[in-house]
């Protein structure tokens, strides 16, 4: 029965009406359980209070939920067209309807009727904002509504830190090497993905078995093609392909050593942030380890390792200067480009031209003779073994300094700035659907979780990138650098292999800048200036023992 008369509401100016429909989470949960379309209940309720008035009225339905405005555009519409009073009063179940979105939403709806002078009918009353008593009601509903969705978010998420706190798993399937055990609520090892968890550790730790037994150490990329070709690993979901980013997931999961991370989150001007670090619960233990710490510690340590390295497929040998040098114009890595071309003589003969070649990928960019590089960073080490002590002592520590600053500047930061803004995108779309209604707390977790873990890589490999090194002269030994530099140059002399090569060079070399500073033309070479950055490790008495495994 409508709470009012058509003539009344005539009387007060209103000649038509917006009736605005929309599900509450508790609708979407009692949906879910009995199969009801509670938005068609919804609509014939109001049809029963409003059809009897003979008042025109128009219906917009939402079919998502959402707390706030701008994740609600049926209610952007709705908003729009009261603001140019095309309608004078707007049905509502109940006010709560209207939005539980931020104080900043409460208001904008808030001054919108009071501004407007819109009338909000229910199937119980007719609330008129000029009315003191009605408008109290008015701000009354809007501010419990909004303090009821924050009272149940925050009882909800009580309830999953103390499962959390418990060890119990709350977030979401059972992450790949589980099952789920639905009697205790915890984590109990799936010895078949188990296996496979162990296996992958192995060879990102120790290395992929070859041919002659040996094992060849590999990147993300490199351990993705030998498990996709040498394998018959399926992927978590099935699949034969591994994708690098799956594998740097894998391994970074603190869950493979038993140690369960639940990052918590809170509200901050109506919007999901991540609480502070050090509020995040982190249970060890909190159900049976995977891989032992000692396998752990080396996986993260090589995790961290911020050199860069080759990104060859397993089925390629990088070649000598793979993955070193990085184009000063444009600061990409340059690669190698071989090709052979076909001459005929003037006696009729054809022969052969091979052209090799250091390119930089950007176009127009800098283009140099490969040996001719190759040859002058071996002029490089050379030159330091011939040096003064004082003198390779000063160019030493300069050098090495110069390390962090130009692979922070030019390498690191570009890329953690990039990442981290791609990640943060990510991180909002998934905030929204989550508000949305799209994402189910679970779902939301596991997405989260997995941004989480990558944004914490990025804080590892900043820090990482920050530490300082040994640059000052009384730590730099110069009769170790000398012998250090010897035993590459014959290494690198005695090595037939390009690859072996290549690892020696970057056991030297952290990066070399290239800037070319006139191009070549015809048999006239180009001309380059080489930033050599050295590793740290040079200045070590083990280093040679290291640069050999």
């Amino acid at each position: 029965m409508a709470p009012v008369s058509s003539e009344f509401l005539l009387s007060l100016g209103i000649e038509s009406i917006i009736n605005y429909l929309r599900k509450s989470r508790a609708d979407e949960e009692h949906e879910r359980r009995t199969g009801e379309d509670v938005l068609k209940a919804q609509k014939e309720l109001m049809d029963r209070v409003l059809e009897p008035l003979g008042i025109p009225y128009d219906q917009r339905p939402e079919v998502g939920s959402g707390d706030k405005i701008s994740t609600r555009p049926v209610f952007q519409g709705v908003i729009d067209d009261l603001r140019i009073k095309k309608y004078q009063a707007i049905a509502v179940k109940e006010i709560s309807r209207m939005g539980r979105g931020s104080y900043t939403d409460m208001g904008v709806i808030y001054d919108l009727i009071v501004e407007n002078r819109i009338f909000i009918l229910t199937p119980y009353k007719l609330y008129d904002p000029r009315n003191p008593s009605d408008l109290r009601q008015i701000r009354f509903e809007l501010f419990m509504s909004r303090e009821e969705f924050e009272t149940t978010r925050e009882r909800l998420f009580g309830g999953r830190v103390n499962n959390a706190i418990a060890g119990r798993w709350v977030a979401g399937p059972a992450p790949f090497g589980f099952d789920y055990n639905k009697d205790t609520k915890k984590l109990t090892i799936n010895e078949n993905e188990a296996s496979i968890v162990r296996m992958i550790f192995d060879y990102y730790v120790n290395g992929v078995p070859q041919p002659d037994g040996t094992r060849r150490d590999v990147s993300f990329r490199a351990l993705a093609t030998y498990i996709s070709k040498k394998t018959l690993i399926r992927t978590p979901k099935g699949k034969k392909e591994w994708h690098p980013h799956q594998l740097q997931q894998l391994i970074s999961s603190e869950r493979y050593i038993g140690t369960m991370r639940f990052r918590t989150t809170q509200r901050v001007n109506g919007k999901v942030v991540q609480r502070p670090e050090e509020e995040h619960i982190i249970v060890p233990d909190a159900f049976p380890a995977i891989i032992d710490t000692n396998t752990w510690e080396k996986a993260q340590a090589k995790l961290i390792d911020s050199s860069h390295k080759p990104r060859n497929k397993m089925d390629f040998s990088p070649c000598e200067l793979a993955g070193l040098c990085v184009c000063h114009k444009c600061g990409r890595r340059m690669v190698r480009q071989y090709s052979v071309q076909n001459y005929k003589t003037k006696s009729g003969t054809i022969s052969k031209y091979h052209k090799e070649f250091l390119w930089c990928t950007s176009a127009g960019c800098t283009f140099l003779k490969y040996r001719s590089v190759e040859e002058d960073l071996l002029e490089v080490l050379r030159h330091f073994s011939n040096l003064d002590k004082d003198i390779l002592q000063e160019q030493l520590s300069q050098l090495i300094a110069q390390d962090k600053k130009v692979n922070s500047q030019e390498d690191i930061s570009s890329y953690i700035e990039s990442r981290s803004k791609e990640l943060k995108n990510r991180m909002k779309f998934i905030y929204e659907k989550y508000e949305t209604g799209k994402y189910t707390d679970e779902m939301f977790d596991e997405r989260k979780a997995e941004i989480d873990s990558e944004l914490q890589e990025l804080s590892l490999l900043e820090a990482e990138a920050s530490k300082p090194l040994p640059t000052e002269k009384n730590q730099i030994n110069i009769d170790v650098v000398k012998n250090n530099l010897t035993s590459v140059l014959e290494a690198y002399q005695a090595a037939d292999d390009k690859s072996d090569r290549n690892k020696i060079l970057r056991s030297v070399f952290d990066h070399v800048i290239v800037e070319l500073t006139e191009r070549g033309r015809g048999r006239i070479p180009s001309k380059y200036v080489l930033y050599p950055v050295l590793k740290p490790g040079l200045v070590t008495r083990d280093f040679f023992s290291l640069m050999s495994k």
